[in-house]
């Protein structure tokens, strides 16, 4: 289960779209964002899952397109020193008016801690000048008895 409360992470507005200034009080970034998190595994026991909530205001996508597109990347130390690779790890389609999506990523397999990015794009498939307008405002992690404990930004 889950643990109850979400460790929150980061909580801001950065406003996603194409059409700069909807929202005056938003950062605005474009057609996509995405935000450093280093997620540490705490349990000796247990998944090697922790599960990333992002809440956004006003997403609104039309029936028929594929939505916005989530992506959890691990950063992979590769063979040259101080170089990383990135490695997708979980992907997930944003549609609906929802304003909580959540997405489960696996670290089977890989050493804490977990340098990720959590990449956030709207989606392109719709006409341009159609393209959704909305604000992140929040992201937060959950895992099971809190295995997993989670900061803004790469932390050595």
């Amino acid at each position: 289960m889950l643990s109850a409360q979400a460790e929150l992470i980061w909580q801001g507005r950065i406003h996603l779209g194409d059409e700069p200034g909807v929202y005056g009080d938003a950062s605005y970034s474009g057609l996509t964002v995405e935000l450093p998190v280093t997620l540490e595994r705490l349990a000796t026991t247990g998944p090697f899952t922790t599960t990333l909530e992002l809440e956004i205001q006003d997403m609104q996508t039309f029936q028929g397109y594929p939505g916005h597109l989530l992506e959890i990347f691990l950063f992979v130390p590769a063979t040259t020193p101080q170089h990383f690779t990135r490695k997708l790890l979980a992907s997930t389609r944003l549609t609906g008016n929802g304003e909580r999506h959540t997405i489960a990523v696996d670290f089977t397999g890989h050493q804490s801690p977990h340098r990720v990015g959590v990449r956030l794009g709207i989606d392109t498939d719709v006409p341009p000048g159609l393209y959704d307008d909305f604000v992140l405002t929040r992201l937060s992690n959950r895992s099971q008895d809190f295995a997993y404990v989670a900061s803004f930004g790469f932390r050595a």
